[in-house]
């Protein structure tokens, strides 16, 4: 299963794999000119189904990008597994902080 990005009004909506095989890229290089009409990142993770370490890192670089640019980052839905990761890497701050 492949990572899917889909933009919406209200949010970036990730479903999918998020590990080292489905990451291409910086989403704020892949997706530079849709994230340049947001104020507010809204990241829903409902969709994702399966994330590794890999997707872990690749979410916290979303976080320091987004700090970065200057924009209000906020994560909805976030998965237990994810969590999981996070509270074994100590970086659940960075999903626990940063909810709507």
């Amino acid at each position: 299963m492949d990572l899917s990005i889909t933009f919406t009004p209200d949010a970036v909506l990730l479903s999918g794999v998020l590990n080292n095989q489905t990451i291409q890229r910086d989403l704020f290089v892949s997706h530079k000119r849709e994230l340049a009409l947001l104020n507010t990142l809204k990241i829903d993770l409902q969709g994702l189904t399966n994330i590794d370490s890999a997707g872990l890192a690749w979410l916290l670089n979303l976080f320091r990008d987004a700090r970065t640019a200057k924009k209000t980052l906020a994560w909805d839905h976030i998965p237990d597994k994810l969590l999981q990761l996070a509270r074994l890497s100590s970086a659940e701050s960075f999903f626990i902080t940063s909810q709507p």
